[in-house]
């Protein structure tokens, strides 16, 4: 810092030239901050003064001099410099200023600027080193070259804004997560049109998140290809489910096929041709009569022992539900062979309304509707678990009518220590059949960190396998997405098949398949099946 006089002096504030360089520099205070100022120069008087060039250039102070003319004060203290005026020695005046984000970025901005890219001899005749006198200038924040070089790069190359040099300045962004953006990452996102730049520019996602997601977005992409193939476990196809008909291999294939279909004007996944998503048909009965006709191309893969389940919710106008489970049944019924056979019910551990302006108790439940190719020979496991709470105890039972009216004999017997699993699935009562959560599906957020726009709860088809098949039968999933019900499958020692039209959404899942993988433990299976089914050998999926 340069000398300062220690005596002030008085002078005309008239006589004072503003400099808007100087003056507009660093932002305005909080009206609380300026009223407190304006109070102090009012009670104790100016005990700070000016600081201004021999030629009255005001270098510091704009903020007590506004508000010593708005106390209608005619004079003030000054303090003269001998030297230039530059905005350099204003920033070595404001060190301990209260600023703002801006100011910040604005002081480191201008450090980089005013300090030349060179080395060697300075006029003096000493070394010029621009490291040291950069890091001394920003109170060694930043001490290494390799630092100083970085924010040189984001300097010349950061958005509007210092949107960059803000991050790192005022959140802590990483220099080298800059620094890999800029050299490797921003070309791809640009070029490939992933839309994470604009989400940064945005302010949603930070400069981490955003490197983050190009690379996994680059990292599906280069990695699962239209066909993806666990041998023995897992096969997806990227392409229209309707099509699995032409692949001959899994013809008559299929046990259970398990999937959640599209909710009716609920969801969009792609923007730009949502007329043609299945879900944004113009009617209800449009939509139901489609999803009829896509069961009737795909049921080519089941055989008479399968299980179909569908699950679907119902969608609200002005608060009223339009019985969408009930036109899918319906048109399921009319398009296929299948025979309906019940309506299984879940509860939603985290239900939401659907953004109505009608008032109405939110929907609890979602409906799986249950299909069998052939009622007698469709495959079928009674599940039921242990509760420990439960008291073994002698009951009277209940007494009830038949159809003839004759009421019927109490007979005691004993109460039995489980509970069947039958209409009503729950999460919070499976959670610790298999190591997964119940509200956020993780997985697929492990896959890649969007997820998925639609998906399916974690737990929710755990019950529907195990009641339809066994250890290595296929599960098929005709809109496959995010693969939820082909994770499942895997934990579970069957095999499985997706489909997902979507490229994107299919390289997702082919993630979630291959990370499942990982998670088989066949202790989990064995517990599974000696608390929740008849004890049966076990098999192992290769």
């Amino acid at each position: 810092m340069k000398n300062l006089k220690e005596q002030f002096e008085v002078v005309k504030i008239d006589q004072i030239v503003k400099v808007e360089e100087f003056k507009n520099f660093y932002e305005l205070q909080s009206k609380d901050s300026e009223n407190q100022l304006k109070s102090s120069l009012e009670q104790e008087g100016q005990l700070l003064p000016l600081i201004i060039s021999r030629d009255f250039q005001l270098i510091d102070g704009y903020r007590r001099l506004k508000l010593l003319c708005a106390l209608s004060r005619t004079k003030v203290k000054v303090q003269f410099v001998d030297s230039d005026p530059s905005i350099d020695f204003r920033l070595s005046l404001n060190m301990y200023r209260v600023k703002t984000a801006k100011d910040l970025t604005k002081e480191v901005l201008q450090v980089f600027k005013s300090v030349e890219k060179r080395q060697g001899q300075g006029n003096n005749g000493k070394s010029y080193n621009r490291y040291t006198i950069i890091k001394e200038k920003l109170d060694y924040r930043w001490k290494s070259p390799m630092a100083i070089r970085q924010l040189d790069k984001i300097i010349e190359n950061d958005f509007k804004e210092n949107l960059l040099l803000n991050g790192v300045v005022t959140k802590g962004w990483n220099l080298s997560d800059c620094e890999k953006y800029l050299s490797e990452l921003k070309n791809i996102d640009l070029t490939k049109n992933h839309g994470f730049t604009e989400q940064l520019t945005k302010g949603e996602l930070t400069i981490k998140q955003v490197n983050k997601f190009i690379e996994e977005k680059e990292d599906l992409q280069n990695n699962y290809k239209d066909t993806f193939v666990i041998p023995e476990k897992a096969t997806t196809f990227k392409m229209n489910c309707v099509d699995i008909k032409d692949i001959s291999s899994f013809l008559e294939k299929i046990a259970t096929l398990f999937t959640s279909i599209p909710y009716y004007m609920l969801r969009g996944y792609d923007k730009k041709n949502l007329s043609f998503e299945l879900g944004h048909e113009k009617t209800p009965e449009e939509f139901a009569d489609n999803v009829g006709k896509i069961f009737g191309e795909v049921e080519g893969v089941l055989n008479e022992t399968s299980n179909v389940f569908v699950n679907i919710g119902d969608t609200y106008d002005k608060g009223c539900a339009m019985d969408i489970p009930g036109l899918v049944k319906a048109a399921i019924l009319k398009h296929t062979k299948l025979k309906y056979k019940e309506c299984l019910i879940w509860s939603k551990p985290n239900p939401k309304p659907q953004n109505e302006t009608v008032k109405r108790p939110v929907n609890q439940i979602e409906y799986i509707l249950w299909f069998v190719v052939n009622p007698e020979k469709a495959k079928y496991n009674l599940l039921k678990y242990m509760d420990g709470e439960k008291e073994i105890r002698v009951t009277s039972g209940a007494k009830d009518v038949d159809e003839n009216g004759t009421v019927w004999k109490k007979v005691k017997s004993l109460t039995k220590p489980y509970k069947k699993i039958y209409n009503h699935i729950a999460a919070q009562d499976v959670d610790h059949m298999i190591k997964c959560t119940t509200g956020k599906n993780k997985p697929a957020y492990d896959a890649f960190p969007t997820g998925h726009p639609a998906l399916m709860a974690e737990l929710l088809p755990v019950i529907p396998i195990l009641m339809t098949t066994d250890e290595t039968d296929w599960v098929y999933d005709p809109f496959g997405g995010a693969n939820t019900t082909g994770r499942i499958s895997l934990l579970l020692n069957r095999q499985y098949l997706g489909t997902e039209l979507s490229t994107h959404y299919h390289r997702v899942g082919c993630k979630v398949l291959e990370n499942s993988v990982k998670e088989i433990n066949h202790q989990d299976l064995e517990f599974i099946h000696s608390e929740f089914t008849e004890p049966k050998e076990l098999q192992i999926a290769a």
